[in-house]
C-alpha cells in the first residue's frame, strides 16, 4: 500500500484550551498534570507554583513541537461485518443463546450482585 501525505504547513494556534488535574498528597506538596496529556506532571511544594512550573515546562515543550493533519485512504472503504450478517439465521443452538442472554438481561434480580463491590 502506498500513502501519499499532502500536508500542508502548520497554522498555529492562537489558545489550547486543557484541563490540569490538582492532587494533594499526603506531605503536604502537590502534583499537577494536564488531563489530556498525562506525560506533563510536576510536583511541588505549593499549588502556586505547582501550575506555574507545570505552564511553563509545558509551553517550552509545547513551542518546539510542530503538528500535522493528514489523510489515508483505505483499501477496503467496505465494513467486512456485513459478510457475516445472518450466518446464524437458522442456527437453533445460536437462537437458544441469543433467548439466554435477553432473559438475563431482563431479569429483575440483584442476587448475581455483591452489594459490597459498590460501597
Amino acid at each position: 500500500m502506498v500513502i501519499n501525505l499532502n500536508i500542508p504547513p502548520s497554522q498555529p494556534s492562537a489558545n489550547l484550551k486543557v484541563k490540569i488535574l490538582i492532587e494533594t498528597l499526603k506531605n503536604g506538596q502537590y502534583v499537577v498534570s494536564i488531563a489530556e496529556l498525562p506525560h506533563f506532571r510536576v510536583q511541588a511544594p505549593t499549588k502556586e507554583e505547582a501550575i506555574s512550573q507545570l505552564q511553563t515546562t509545558f509551553i517550552e515543550q509545547i513551542s518546539q513541537i510542530e503538528t500535522i493533519s493528514w489523510t489515508t485512504p483505505l483499501d477496503n472503504p467496505s465494513p467486512n461485518w456485513r459478510e457475516f450478517a445472518g450466518i446464524f439465521e437458522n442456527d437453533a443452538d445460536f437462537q437458544e443463546i441469543m433467548d439466554t442472554l435477553q432473559a438475563e438481561r431482563t431479569l429483575d434480580d440483584d442476587s448475581e450482585v455483591d452489594p459490597s463491590y459498590y460501597l
